[in-house]
């Protein structure tokens, strides 16, 4: 039934690309006709995402329909090609879903969503106010050992409830030197587990749904005036000055780095890499054993103990390959044209939706030998899990969170002990973050001696 109706509504919008093109999507009546589009498809790619790409994939093509009239991308050589397009025009979207509460961000728009200088001094900020991994290696250990002593405290590390409050408190710390109460973490995470309510329009937070919202409307407003206490507060306002960005785009555009992209992303990852090294014993003592070899566990280690878990770093890669973090981008076409979908021309008008699919790209058997086996032999030059390697895509973080991760890894696995741990398990059915959701350390202690 479920197959039927995924492709059913697909039949559908195709139906309607004609209309659309007769009356124009962003006149009214052709928003009016996406909007109705989107709510359609919408649940079918939220309850049943993998089933959703994947069945229109092999039933239709490698590129189709969904959500409001959009052109999704599947394969690896279509949704490179897409996310390295340069110029490139966005819209407020995070992964398939637009953000349509502008109250949420205090009418702040994502950086993924913004465009031309302004796009340009967003990440140009970025760059600036992230540190070099390589020479913060002795800060991030001190951060890193503080984290996971939380965990110890409670004498259990659950990897999907503490690693994102560790990771928050981090970068936090790291980026304002700001040291977080706990009322702060505990609403930083539910600001971050909430984030689907901002797909919902304004007019409902400010009715229906203003008993769920408020709270987490309100954690960011007090979150942005407390980053007003840090002592890198002015630096980082004359950074922006010097990219035209006022101080409310500086500070809200920070807190969704931190909170998104930084905590988000990273959490998910280092679940994800936790769940891949206790379900192979066999590769998890081969990273014990380059750990050992890298670090002796006395005193911090340094930048070039790092560099040397190169065993590590692939574990991390191939990790973000079948696990990745963010699973679709979007750009919206600067043109018309007509493309070819399941043996008929479909007339598509500038400015629709393009979404690549990153979760396919990363799988697709043209591209990747065995794609869904874990194998840490592959060529990851030109993995698309960080958005690739365009100067307007690429993450500006990709190097923190790896070390991060790296550092996470080895303080774990040298430092710390523990008694048992639960079965390790992806839903790939559920449409939230990937990681092991129930993988849990029992008995999370010091390592004696």
């Amino acid at each position: 039934m479920e197959k039927e109706k995924i492709l059913k509504v697909h039949e559908r919008q195709l139906g309607l690309l004609k209309l659309l093109a007769k009356v124009g999507i962003d006149s009214p009546f052709g928003k009016l006709i996406r909007l109705g589009a989107y709510f359609m498809d919408l649940p079918l790619l939220t309850q049943e995402w993998r089933d959703y790409l994947y069945l229109r994939k092999e039933n239709i093509s490698d590129k189709f329909l969904g959500l409001d009239q959009a052109l999704i991308y599947t394969s690896y050589n279509d949704a490179k090609k897409l996310i390295h397009t340069v110029p490139q025009q966005r819209e407020n979207y995070l992964g398939p879903v637009k953000l349509n509460a502008r109250s949420f961000f205090l009418g702040n728009t994502l950086s993924l969503g913004t465009n031309g200088e302004e796009h340009e001094g967003i990440r140009a900020l970025f760059f600036q106010v992230l540190p070099d991994p390589a020479e913060k290696t002795a800060v991030l250990a001190e951060l890193v050992e503080q984290a996971l002593d939380r965990a110890v405290n409670q004498k259990r590390f659950n990897v999907k409830e503490d690693i994102p409050q560790m990771i928050v408190a981090l970068l936090h710390k790291l980026i304002f030197d700001l040291q977080l109460s706990e009322e702060e973490i505990v609403g930083s995470v539910a600001y971050i587990d909430n984030l689907g309510l901002a797909t919902i329009p304004d007019p409902f937070h400010k009715t229906l749904l203003s008993n769920k919202t408020r709270s987490h409307i309100e954690h960011r407003r007090r979150l942005l005036e407390t980053y007003k206490k840090s002592p890198k507060y002015q630096d980082y306002l004359a950074i922006g000055a010097s990219h035209q960005l006022s101080e409310p785009q500086v500070m809200n555009q920070l807190f969704d780095m931190i909170h998104i992209a930084g905590t988000a992303g990273t959490s998910a990852l280092l679940g994800s890499v936790f769940g891949v090294l206790c379900q192979d014993e066999t590769l998890r003592d081969q990273v014990s054993s380059e750990m050992d070899a890298a670090w002796d566990g006395k005193g911090t280690p340094d930048a070039r103990a790092i560099k040397q878990l190169e065993l590590t770093e692939k574990v991390i890669l191939e990790t973000a390959r079948l696990y990745p973090p963010v699973r679709f981008l979007n750009q919206l076409s600067t043109e018309s044209q007509n493309i070819e979908i399941a043996g008929q021309k479909c007339p598509f008008q500038k400015g629709t939706r393009l979404v690549a699919s990153i979760f396919t790209a990363n799988r697709d058997p043209e591209k990747y030998e065995s794609p869904d086996t874990f194998k840490v032999t592959r060529d990851y030059s030109d993995l698309l899990s960080w958005n690739g390697e365009n100067r307007e895509r690429n993450c500006p973080g990709k190097s923190l969170s790896i070390n991060l991760i790296k550092m996470f890894c080895l303080y774990t696995f040298k430092q710390y002990k523990w008694d048992s741990f639960s079965e390790v398990e992806w839903d790939l059915n559920k449409f939230g973050p990937f990681t092991p959701n129930n993988l849990v350390f029992d008995g999370f202690a010091h390592r004696s001696g």
